[in-house]
């Protein structure tokens, strides 16, 4: 899969900061809000990429323009095979029994009536929701709308996966039959993407991690060397702010010429390049920030 120069842009209404504005009604300036901004990356079969970054970084946005779902401002992405963003909460309808929905979402990715059919069985031993499941969907708990919304999206053979926080539901000992199934899903497919804020489950279950922040690619790479420094500017933020959390994403930053010589020198991935400044100086002016701190 190749993803080039790819920008989505919105367009949206800001609200004024008058309290007596109507609730309803059309107050505020347009501004224009940049999701994604010029994200360009390459995915190998046998990949399997974890997505992270804080809330509102861009990371769903991109699965759902790479898996066809929103059409992107400008830029193109061109892939083997069509992805599949796993999730069939459309499909789903509270009125039917669990085992009718597992019927109706198996047909809803794709599946032929036969092989649907065929995997209805698996499907309800993962989701493990006992009698419950000849019950209509509308008596269930959400944790109990989860399992089987997880159980459903996992038990397809996708080219090209593309998982959005799918690890996060459930007891521990659903957690650790999720992790077993999701391995298998991996082990079926070719290429994947995974969206989670779990560290553990980017480290348990991905190759290659890429760190994005307010749209924008930021580091590109193996998983035991981007994650940590992920995890470092996360305690960045937390502890000094801002300005610190700008110094690492700085320090560990690639060009997008860096991550196009990881792809033409085939090492994916080599250590991170710092594109603007030496190690030393980025050690004084972050030594200069603790002063002004």
């Amino acid at each position: 899969m190749l993803a080039d120069s790819i920008r989505l842009t919105y367009r949206v209404r800001v609200g004024n900061r008058d309290k007596r504005r109507r609730l309803f009604g059309s107050s505020g300036t347009k501004s224009t809000v940049e999701a994604l901004r010029g994200v360009s990356l390459v995915a190998f079969k046998g990949e399997f990429i974890g997505l992270v970054g804080r809330n509102g970084s861009g990371k769903s946005t991109l699965l759902r323009v790479l898996a066809g779902l929103e059409t992107p401002t400008s830029g193109s992405v061109l892939a083997k095979s069509k992805p599949q963003l796993m999730g069939v909460s459309a499909a789903l309808m509270p009125k039917l029994t669990g085992l009718d929905n597992i019927r109706i979402g198996l047909l809803a990715m794709g599946l032929s009536p036969d092989d649907a059919e065929s995997r209805i069985d698996r499907v309800a031993e993962l989701a493990d929701i006992g009698e419950s499941i000849y019950m209509p969907m509308r008596t269930y708990s959400s944790g109990m709308v989860a399992r089987l919304r997880f159980a459903i999206s996992v038990s397809a053979d996708p080219e090209i996966l593309m998982i959005d926080e799918a690890l996060s539901t459930g007891d521990g000992a659903f957690k650790e039959r999720s992790n077993e199934a999701m391995r298998d899903l991996i082990s079926r497919s070719g290429t994947g993407f995974l969206v989670n804020h779990s560290a553990p489950a980017i480290r348990d279950l991905c190759t290659r991690v890429i760190w994005m922040d307010k749209g924008e690619i930021i580091e590109d790479g193996g998983t035991d060397e981007v994650l940590p420094h992920y995890e470092e500017y996360l305690r960045a933020l937390k502890r000094r702010g801002e300005r610190r959390g700008a110094w690492i994403r700085k320090k560990y930053g690639q060009t997008l010429e860096d991550r196009t010589q990881q792809i033409l020198d085939g090492s994916i991935p080599p250590k991170a390049i710092v594109s603007a400044n030496t190690d030393d100086e980025l050690d004084d002016e972050a030594d200069d920030m603790d002063r002004d701190a």
